[in-house]
């Protein structure tokens, strides 16, 4: 039996207002210069300037707007431990979904351990900044995102069996976000015998660890808070994280060079989207080509054998030569990967999704994908839970 997992209720931090559209963000890594203005603008109670303060100091100006706003009642803590099952409803691609999870706080684990699996690598920049945050407000902000595996949907017919209160439904860019109260004694015992991989957050992860090991998992500290979701939910969506590359290059030498580890393919340009299934789509300036790894180079990793790892081993490692991963733009939808060079200032390979059930089986091998392998779609809210660090979690 796998040692235990500690999955438990906690006294969520929310707002008290009931109408909040206008004050939740996206996660504070999502959020760009123009994105942070705009939260400004639109309230001034709006989470923007709790995870992300357009401030010389954002640390201590995050930490004073919290106890502001905990005194003023704009914020209140439950008095009462809970489980928060938060249900996000989207359309994609012309076809609806709904992604079905909840707010527990997870007892913090060194991966080594493998209790809590990391499926992707990590930048150092944003566990810096994040570590900074932690120190000063001593809250976890934000919640990490977990799966587990839950093939008979236990957890979800214990919430559909249990009293529950409602708490938030709103409607932000078009994804409906519900969140509802609920208390329940069989949730910790599930996740006895479980593991749990990272989805996304892996830096906010690292960060509480590191952070936790600081404070010698004093109070909370040994604690993060976390939004768990079945890895065999049916609106669990990876979309592709494409890269683009501010770089000039010679295309005829480099597609030269591409051949010798792919099969190449010239596309129509117009097209581009009807090619999403191969490997990889290289796109410069007006050309457009399929890249198919050859079967000679094909691995018997899982993390290896994904186009994303075909990416970095071929290309970006053997051919380009690019060392600081860190100055790659990663975009979601293709059109930005193209508007990104339609004017000639770069290169762009558009890739197909990783399938969630590969991201399980890297994990639970043992194995890491590349960094910003997988885009798990739509984003956690964040401004809906907090969760103090300063008392002990029950």
């Amino acid at each position: 039996m796998i040692s235990l997992v500690d999955v438990r209720p906690f006294k969520g931090i929310s707002y008290s207002i009931k109408n909040i559209e206008n004050l939740v963000t996206e996660p504070y890594d999502k959020i760009s210069k123009q994105m942070q203005k705009e939260y400004y603008e639109k309230s001034p109670y709006n989470f923007i300037r709790i995870n992300l303060p357009n401030e010389i100091d954002p640390y201590t100006s995050s930490k004073k707007t919290i106890e502001s706003w905990l005194k003023e009642k704009i914020l209140t803590k439950d008095k009462e431990l809970y489980f928060y099952f938060y249900i996000q409803q989207f359309r994609l691609f012309e076809k609806k979904y709904e992604r079905f999870g909840f707010f527990a706080a997870v007892k913090l684990e060194d991966y080594s351990e493998k209790k809590i699996l990391p499926h992707e690598r990590t930048f150092k920049g944003p566990k810096e900044d994040r570590l900074k945050m932690l120190r000063s407000t001593n809250m976890d902000l934000e919640p990490v995102f977990f799966l587990y595996d839950d093939p008979a949907m236990e957890i979800k017919k214990i919430f559909e069996d249990s009293n529950k209160e409602l708490e938030f439904d709103i409607t932000v860019n078009g994804i409906r976000h519900v969140l509802y109260k609920v208390k329940s004694d069989y949730i910790t015992k599930f996740f006895n015998d479980k593991q749990l991989v990272i989805a996304d957050g892996h830096h906010r992860y690292e960060t509480a660890l590191a952070y936790a090991k600081e404070k010698n998992f004093e109070n909370g500290t040994g604690y993060i808070m976390a939004v768990l979701v079945n890895r065999l939910d049916p609106g669990l969506v990876i979309l592709p994280s494409h890269r683009v590359l501010k770089i000039t290059i010679d295309n005829d030498e480099f597609i030269e060079q591409v051949k010798n580890f792919f099969d190449v393919k010239v596309l129509d340009i117009k097209n581009i989207k009807n090619s999403i299934n191969d490997d990889i789509v290289y796109v410069n300036q007006n050309k457009a080509y399929s890249l198919n790894l050859k079967k000679e180079y094909l691995s018997n990793k899982l993390s290896e054998n994904i186009n994303v790892s075909y990416l970095n081993n071929y290309i970006f490692n053997r051919i380009l030569n690019i060392q600081d991963r860190e100055k790659i733009i990663f975009e979601r939808w293709v059109e930005d990967a193209l508007n990104d060079i339609k004017d000639g200032s770069g290169i762009a390979f558009i890739l197909k999704a990783v399938n969630p059930s590969v991201v399980w089986d890297v994990a639970r091998n043992g194995e890491i994908m590349p960094e910003k392998s997988t885009d798990f779609y739509p984003k956690l809210l964040s401004g809906l839970k907090m969760m103090d660090l300063n008392e002990k979690i029950f």
